[in-house]
């Protein structure tokens, strides 16, 4: 996302409400439409442009909307070299013929198929070794059916936006399942306490990491760790009963069982009831939670595993100093080269999958 930041400005009182969307035009007579967003935390108006092609303009609370008006023609120089630039360099809006999961050892074909009703009949044929989610946008709909290798997508295929929310809302189910059970196994070898692994959507980062607290001994959440390796079960985050992932869980897992890689029988990422236990969280170490972005299930594992590296070793040195860098290199020692490669990955990730509203139709309007 790239953005224009005028003077910095705060507004006491409240004025009139906002438009829902200003209107601004390009010097070869494009139309486009920015959504207007009033931030608390906001102290400047700012435009930004997604990689789906939205605009967003975000303002402080109270801004008079003479004001905003005022404001809008310090964006167009930016906006102008900002839409040439994504005319050029945007990505190729097509669904991908197929989508690979690294950590799981997966790549599933995607195909359109037939309507709602052929969909529901599929669904209903295969129910033992699959699932589906529906994916909706105002009155369209679209039902994704998973086998053991392949997506079908029946409903309102024709629908680009549709589509999209279909494919991201099914990664990131898997991702839910996979990336916790990952990260936890990762932490354990290493001795590393964590009290909560999440899968997000962030827009501008692979993760997160915040320390919450030092162990004094061992703590609750490792004792349920010593559990869940006896039981052989994944990380009680992604099973939990009251979540998303818990409820396609048992589903899911059935799959990735079924087709393990050639590493022992072992399927990667997940436990295995013979599986060393290595105890976390020992006295005076730091306790901490860590936020994975969903996308981070398409990564190639050598960059999962780094990743995943670069987090933990956060809940030591909260900071990119030496002693920080000198720890991740214990772990992953060419990590110069895998920060560059993330980077790397970050821009070019499939035009699906790119940080955004997940809609891909622009904000550009008819031409005069």
């Amino acid at each position: 996302m790239v953005e224009k930041k005028p003077a910095s400005r705060r507004f006491r009182s409240q004025g009139a409400p906002l438009p829902a969307c200003v209107h601004l035009r390009l010097a070869d007579g494009t139309n486009l439409t920015a959504r207007v967003r009033v931030s608390s935390r906001a102290r400047r108006t700012r435009l930004s442009l997604s990689p789906y092609g939205h605009l967003t303009i975000t303002t402080p609370e109270g801004m008079p909307p003479s004001l905003l008006e005022q404001t809008l023609p310090q964006f167009l120089p930016w906006l102008e070299r900002a839409w040439k630039k994504r005319r050029a360099t945007a990505p190729r809006q097509q669904l991908p013929p197929s989508i690979a999961l690294p950590l799981a050892g997966l790549t599933f074909a995607v195909r359109t198929e037939g309507d709602m009703a052929a969909g529901k009949l599929a669904a209903a044929r295969h129910h033992e070794n699959h699932f589906s989610l529906l994916a909706r946008i105002g009155s369209q709909r679209l039902l994704l059916v998973q086998s053991v290798d392949c997506l079908r997508l029946f409903g309102a295929v024709e629908d680009a936006s549709l589509c999209v929310k279909a494919l991201r809302q099914w990664c990131r189910h898997m991702a839910e399942i996979l990336l916790p059970a990952y990260l936890d196994n990762l932490a354990r070898q290493a001795g590393f306490a964590l009290e909560k692994i999440s899968v997000r959507d962030q827009r501008s980062r692979w993760g997160s990491c915040a320390r919450t607290r030092r162990a004094n001994g061992r703590s609750q959440p490792q004792e349920k760790d010593r559990q869940r390796a006896q039981d052989g079960a994944m990380h009680g985050a992604s099973l939990t009963a009251q979540g998303r992932a818990g409820r396609l869980a048992a589903k899911l897992f059935s799959l990735f069982t079924a087709r393990p890689e050639n590493n022992g029988g072992r399927q990667a990422g997940l436990l295995t009831t013979n599986q060393e236990y290595s105890p976390a969280g020992q006295q005076g170490q730091p306790v901490g939670r860590i936020s994975l972005n969903w996308r981070a299930a398409l990564l190639p594992l050598p960059l999962l595993e780094h990743l995943c590296w670069h987090e933990l070793c956060h809940l030591r040195h909260m900071d990119h100093s030496p002693a920080y860098r000198a720890e991740l290199a214990r772990y992953s020692p060419h990590w110069p080269q895998q920060e560059k490669a993330l980077n790397d990955a970050w821009r070019d990730l499939p035009w699906w999958a790119l940080p955004g509203e997940g809609e891909p139709s622009p904000a550009e309007g008819e031409e005069d």
